[in-house]
């Protein structure tokens, strides 16, 4: 394991992740969490995986593959930082 994917690296990027998630998407609503289901009840739809993409590619500085932008690689805060974080298996520069 590189010092990249250390435990650090994903709780920072999840913790970031959360922040940003409830900013952007829930100011008003329940709060999001790490293993909050982001497509369920309409949280997330198809402009905002977008914006969910680009801000994960801007925190880990890499493109994420277009085969890796699936739903379930997205489903969660939690997923999300498993697979991308220092640039997980998925991710790619």
């Amino acid at each position: 394991m590189s010092a990249a994917q250390t435990p650090r690296a994903r709780a920072a990027l999840l913790r970031d992740l959360v922040a940003w998630l409830n900013e952007r998407f829930a100011p008003d609503g329940p709060s999001i969490h790490a293993e909050t289901p982001l497509f369920v009840g309409g949280l997330l739809d198809s402009m905002r995986i977008l914006e969910l993409i680009a801000w994960t590619e801007r925190a880990t500085g890499r493109e994420i593959p277009d085969g890796a932008i699936r739903t379930d690689n997205f489903a969660s805060a939690a997923r999300i930082a498993e697979l991308f974080a220092g640039g997980g298996p998925r991710a790619h520069r």
